[in-house]
């Protein structure tokens, strides 16, 4: 069973801190000789004179609640140039290359933040009273950011957090292969699904063997509403057998013809305003849970819903968060209780947000980075809030890998 795994990182440029070998230690604020030491400071610690110890040691906290590495705790020992992460033996070894770099690489990014050199700290594991050093070899060399996913010189910078630098850290799996029969895909959408099916999810779709059906404005007298509250509207019998014997076009452009039969995949987005939530998400959830039974009802069917994309200025943007996060959780989430396993989330909110924030298939699990305080659109359209090409292009890589993954749990249930 796949393994899914929800990463909360700071966003900010890698920044690696150098690490020695265990040594069992006590918790002292003195570490004694035979203990992991932090980098030398010379007698003063100017690394420190700007840091934010007791807003780094809150967030400490916050990460641990929500790591999803089974961390048990954490604290600070600032004067000692000390991360100490509490975690199990057994735990631990469970832990994989890519788990142990990201842990690394949040406490680092964690330290920045809050105005700490990341050079003066060793990050260690606290295993029952002895402390282990993380070390930088657990870094796997294709977890390095990938040059051609680089940002180019004219990528919008202005959501940036202070001091950090883009840089993308995975590379998506590959999508999935054309085999056997074309499988008939539609698309509800309007000017964004639109751009992003123009700015290569379309052609990604065909070569993988998904015809692309879609509607827009003007599709009977349902397209042009595709708001969240518009939703229940579409999702009855007689709207949906509309839709699953849809196999024209009116934005998507095919190089491989439709098959016989209708639509088996139904992918739905809300455009743009829709990540603006208001003061409170309970009727975005209440909305969305009405969608449950209809779903459960056609388990012949796969539905794909995309999160509105993000804008330059949202009102409410952890509330946005939010509701994207329980809408992707399929643990404790909105499809929690769904017991037939056809309907999955591609968080196209969150893979706009930052070149570091993803949604993706990666080594085989699926992988949900969330780049902390970048929460509004970062690959704006010269400050217009249609997501542009550079955008769209990751986007699509990202969810045509999780695409196959999908294929997979669909299939296998």
């Amino acid at each position: 069973m796949r393994k899914a795994i929800i990463l909360l990182l700071c966003s900010a440029l890698l920044v690696l801190c150098s690490c020695t070998a265990a040594a069992p230690a006590n918790t002292d604020s003195a570490p004694p000789e035979n203990e992991p030491q932090a980098a030398d400071s010379g007698g003063d610690t100017p690394q420190l004179s700007d840091f934010d110890v007791q807003g780094c040691e809150a967030s400490l906290s916050d990460w641990v609640i929500s790591n999803g590495f089974g961390v048990e705790s954490g604290r600070l020992d600032a004067e000692n140039g000390r991360v100490i992460l509490t975690i199990s033996g057994d735990t631990l070894t469970e832990l994989t290359e890519i788990d142990e770099y990201d842990i690394l690489d949040a406490m680092n990014n964690l330290l920045i933040h809050y105005g700490a050199d990341p050079a003066y700290f060793t990050v260690l594991y606290d295993i029952d009273g002895d402390l282990l050093a993380q070390s930088v070899d657990a870094i796997p060399p294709d977890a390095q950011p990938a040059q051609d996913d680089a940002p180019s010189d004219d990528t919008p910078s202005d959501d940036t957090p202070s001091g950090d630098t883009p840089s993308n850290q995975y590379e998506p799996d590959a999508p999935p292969k054309a085999e056997g029969d074309t499988v008939n895909l539609i698309f509800i959408h309007h000017s964004c699904g639109e751009n992003w099916l123009n700015d290569g999810l379309n052609t990604a779709l065909n070569d993988s063997g998904f015809h692309v059906a879609d509607t827009y404005y003007g599709w009977r007298e349902y397209g042009d509403n595709t708001d969240t509250t518009d939703w229940p509207t579409w999702f009855t019998d007689s709207v949906m057998q509309l839709v699953y014997t849809e196999t024209g076009t009116m934005t998507a452009n095919n190089s491989i013809p439709p098959a016989a039969g209708e639509n088996e995949i139904v992918m739905f987005k809300s455009c743009y305003p829709n990540s603006d939530v208001g003061n409170d998400i309970a009727d975005e959830q209440a909305i969305y849970n009405s969608l449950l039974p209809y779903f459960e009802s056609h388990p012949d069917k796969m539905f794909i819903l995309v999160t509105p994309p993000p804008m330059m200025h949202i009102g409410t943007p952890q509330l946005t968060r939010d509701l994207t996060n329980w809408l992707v959780d399929r643990s404790g989430g909105w499809l929690s209780g769904l017991s037939t396993g056809n309907v999955f989330v591609f968080d196209f909110y969150n893979v706009l947000t930052h070149p570091n924030a993803h949604h993706m298939a990666y080594g085989g699990d699926i992988l949900h980075v969330v780049s902390e305080g970048a929460d509004t659109l970062y690959y704006d359209s010269g400050g217009d809030d249609h997501p542009n090409g550079e955008g769209n292009q990751k986007a699509a890589r990202e969810f045509m890998s999780l695409l196959g993954v999908w294929r997979e749990m669909f299939a296998a249930r």
